[in-house]
C-alpha cells in the first residue's frame, strides 16, 4: 500500500522502529487532551483542509514527519509545504479498535510506544500529553501491565490480541474524590497506593532500589553494579593467563586453581552486594534518619558491632543491638550510684540534688574558663559544653585560682572519682525521671507500674494501652513471645518488652515457656 518511491523507510510492517526521534507537535496533527474534564477532541486532522480524520482512512507521508492528509485532498494531489506529491506515503486505516485491552485502541498503543521512544521511560506527563486521550496514571499502568509484566516481556502477549472485530469501550469519567472519614481506612489505602504509583514513575523496578543515590552509594541500578566493585583487583591475576598446548599438567592445575580462587572472590562480591540490597542500605535518606535517632553512645555501639550483621537476621541483629545498649545503660547507672556512694549519698532524692548542684558547678567552670581563655572555642561552645557536662578543666598550675577552688569544692568528700567526673572524660547525664504526678491515668497504676513508667519515661496512657492489648491477646488464647511484642506497638521495642515482662511477673499474660513445656 505505498505510492511511488515507497521504500524500507516507511511505516509498513516492522517499519516503526526506523522513524527518527522527533518531538510531536500538539498544535498540528495530534491535538492532546490536557484537561480530562474537557470534551473529547480529535487526535488527527488533515494537514491541508484541517478536517477531522481520526476515525477514517488517512494518508501519511513517509518523508515529511508531520504531514497527514485526508483521502480527498490526497486524490487531487495537494502539496502543503514542504510536502510533494511524489513523496512515498502510507495508507493508515482506522485503528480505533482495541488491541490488548478493551479500553485502549491500536492507535493509542502506537502513540504510547512512540511517546516512550521520544521522551523516555518515566516521563509519564509528556507521554500522556503525546497520547492525548489518557492520563499519566493510565499510561503507566497500561504499559507495565501489557509490556513489562507480560509473560513474553518485553513484547506483549500476542496470543491475547483482540482485533477489529471488537469495539473499543470508552471508559467512564472518573468521579471526583470523595471525603472519607478518618475511621474508614479506604481513603488512606487509596492515597498510599497512589503515592506508590507516583513514586514508581521515576524509578520503576525493584522496591529494594528505592531511595538509591548513585553519587553517594556508587550503585548503578540498571547495570546492577557498584562503582567501584568490592575486590576490584580480582580480575588482575587472570588478565594475562592463557591455556596453551605446551602447558604441563602442573601448569594446568595451577591455572585451574587460580580460576577457582577467582570464582570464590566473585561469590564474595555477589554476597556482599545482595546483603546491601536486601537490607535496604541503598536507601540513603532512611539510613540517615535511623542514624539521627540514635544517641552518640548508641552510634558507637552500632559502629562496633555492625560487622556481625551479615551473620544474623535483621530482627536478631536489632535484638542484639538493644541488648548491648541496655547493658551500656546499666553500666552507666552503676557508675552513677558508685559516685553517689563515694560522696556520701544514700537516697535517690539526695542524688538528684547532687546532680543539680554538679551541673551548676560545671556551668560556672565553663563560664570562668570562657573568661580566662576567650580564644578557645568561644563562649557559645563553652555554654553548650558546660550544659552537657563535657567541660575539660585545665590541669595543674595552668588552671585559674577560681577554677581550682570550684574543682576542689566539687571534689570534696569524693576523692579522685569526683575529680575524674569533672575531667575531660565526663559523659552526658541521663535525663531526669518522668514526673507522673499530674499525668492522666496515673491513679490507675500500682506502685510497680509507676516505677516502670518513671524508669522508662513511658506515659501512663501509653502503658495502659500496651497493657490492655497484651492482656486481650492473652485472653483470646494467643501466646505471645518477646520477639513478637517488640514490634507490636509504636514505641521503643525495649519499652514494650519491659511492660510484657512486668505482666508476666504478675501472671496477667500467659508465659510462652510454660506453654511450650
Amino acid at each position: 500500500m505505498g505510492g511511488p518511491g515507497s521504500g524500507p523507510q516507511g511505516f509498513g510492517a516492522g517499519g516503526f522502529h526506523l522513524k527518527p526521534k522527533r518531538k510531536r507537535m500538539a498544535t498540528e496533527n495530534a491535538i492532546t487532551k490536557v484537561n480530562p474534564s474537557e470534551p473529547k477532541r480529535a487526535m488527527f486532522h488533515c494537514h491541508y483542509c484541517s478536517k477531522d480524520i481520526s476515525a477514517v482512512v488517512r494518508i501519511k507521508c513517509a518523508v515529511c514527519a508531520d504531514c497527514t492528509l485526508c483521502v480527498e485532498c490526497f486524490s487531487v494531489g495537494v502539496e502543503p509545504h514542504p510536502h510533494e506529491a511524489s513523496h512515498a506515503y502510507h495508507v493508515i486505516d482506522d485503528l480505533s479498535f482495541p488491541l490488548f485491552t478493551m479500553d485502549w485502541g491500536a492507535d493509542e498503543e502506537i502513540l504510547l510506544l512512540e511517546a516512550i521512544e521520544i521522551y523516555g521511560l518515566g516521563n509519564w506527563t509528556e507521554v500522556a500529553e503525546h497520547v492525548g486521550t489518557k492520563t499519566k496514571l493510565q499510561c503507566h499502568q497500561h504499559y507495565f501491565d501489557c509490556y513489562v509484566n507480560s509473560e513474553t516481556t518485553p513484547l506483549p502477549d500476542m496470543s491475547k490480541i483482540l482485533g477489529p472485530k471488537y469495539t473499543k469501550e470508552e471508559p467512564n469519567e472518573e468521579p471526583k474524590a470523595k471525603k472519607v472519614k478518618a475511621e474508614d481506612g479506604e481513603g488512606d489505602d487509596d492515597a498510599a497506593e497512589r503515592a506508590d504509583t507516583l513514586a514508581s514513575f521515576a524509578r520503576p523496578g525493584d522496591e529494594r532500589h528505592w531511595g538509591n543515590m548513585p553519587e553517594l552509594t556508587g550503585y548503578n541500578v540498571k547495570r546492577n553494579e557498584f562503582d567501584p566493585e568490592y575486590d576490584i583487583e580480582a580480575e588482575l591475576p587472570l588478565a594475562e593467563m592463557e591455556f596453551r598446548d605446551t602447558d604441563t599438567e602442573l601448569d594446568r592445575k595451577l591455572k585451574i586453581r587460580m580460576l577457582e580462587i577467582y570464582n570464590k572472590r566473585l561469590e564474595e562480591r555477589i554476597r556482599r552486594k545482595e546483603f546491601i540490597i536486601d537490607r535496604g542500605l541503598l536507601n540513603v535518606k532512611r539510613q540517615q534518619a535511623l542514624e539521627r535517632k540514635r544517641t552518640p553512645q548508641e552510634r558507637d555501639i552500632h559502629g562496633a558491632v555492625r560487622v556481625f550483621a551479615r551473620f544474623l537476621d535483621p530482627n536478631e541483629y536489632e535484638i542484639m543491638l538493644e541488648g548491648f545498649m541496655a547493658e551500656s545503660r546499666i553500666r552507666n547507672r552503676i557508675a552513677e550510684l558508685k559516685e553517689y556512694r563515694r560522696n556520701g549519698i544514700h537516697t535517690l532524692s539526695e542524688g538528684e540534688v547532687y546532680d543539680a548542684e554538679k551541673r551548676h558547678r560545671m556551668a560556672e567552670i565553663a563560664r570562668i574558663k570562657a573568661i580566662e581563655y576567650p580564644g578557645r572555642g568561644g563562649s557559645r561552645a563553652n555554654r553548650y559544653l558546660g550544659r552537657d557536662g563535657f567541660v575539660q578543666a585545665p590541669a595543674g598550675d595552668a588552671a585559674p585560682k577560681e577554677l581550682q577552688k570550684l574543682t576542689g569544692i566539687a571534689a570534696g568528700g569524693g576523692g579522685s572519682g569526683a575529680l575524674t567526673s569533672l575531667g575531660g572524660t565526663a559523659r552526658k547525664k541521663a535525663p531526669l525521671p518522668l514526673d507522673l504526678t499530674h499525668l492522666p491515668g496515673v491513679e490507675l497504676l500500682s506502685k510497680r507500674e509507676k516505677e516502670l513508667c518513671v524508669a522508662n519515661r513511658l506515659l501512663p496512657v501509653h502503658y495502659l494501652s500496651i497493657k490492655e492489648a497484651l492482656m486481650r491477646a492473652s485472653a483470646n488464647g494467643q501466646v505471645l513471645k518477646r520477639s513478637e511484642v517488640r514490634h507490636m506497638f509504636k514505641v521503643e521495642p525495649i519499652k514494650a518488652v519491659r511492660v510484657f515482662e512486668l505482666l508476666l511477673q504478675h501472671g496477667w499474660v500467659k508465659d510462652p515457656n510454660e506453654t511450650e513445656g
